[in-house]
């Protein structure tokens, strides 16, 4: 996949639809990509967060212990899915366990790279901190 491939498919999460394009091309330049064969844990519940994983292929089983188990998919019929990104926005340990129901590929987004991309960029700031408000306002129950 192209980093211009990788850049558009960030456009389509609604944290990152407001970034500048640059500023995803250096994000993407800076994430790591990682495969994860079916069964395989991407991330324990309680763990310390080092970062987000955005699912570019494959489908995951995400899991609260106090929660009920859903699954996130993507592919060609499905939009692009992020999981891990609220523990990397309050630097607090994994809400959730992750693990890989098919083949899985995802773009791991570094913690410290993102937090210095918000920190260097005013308008990217102000982009991620306005598409967690309107997140916020279509799920009054998770403020």
């Amino acid at each position: 996949m192209l980093l211009e491939d990788e850049v558009a498919l960030l456009r389509k999460l609604p944290l990152l639809s407001r970034v500048d394009p640059a500023r995803l091309k250096l994000l993407c330049f800076a994430s790591g990509r990682e495969s994860f064969a079916p069964g395989e844990i991407l991330f324990r519940e309680g763990e310390p967060s080092s970062g987000a994983y955005v699912i570019l292929s494959g489908s995951v089983d995400v899991f609260r212990s106090e929660a009920d188990r859903h699954t996130v998919k993507t592919g060609s019929e499905v939009e692009v899915a992020i999981v891990g990104q609220s523990s990397m926005l309050n630097d607090t340990p994994r809400h959730a366990t992750v693990t890989a129901l098919s083949d899985v590929e995802v773009l791991r987004i570094n913690s410290s790279c993102f937090m210095q991309l918000m920190t260097s960029c005013c308008k990217s700031s102000e982009g991620v901190i306005r598409s967690l408000g309107a997140q916020l306002g279509k799920n009054p129950g998770q403020q």
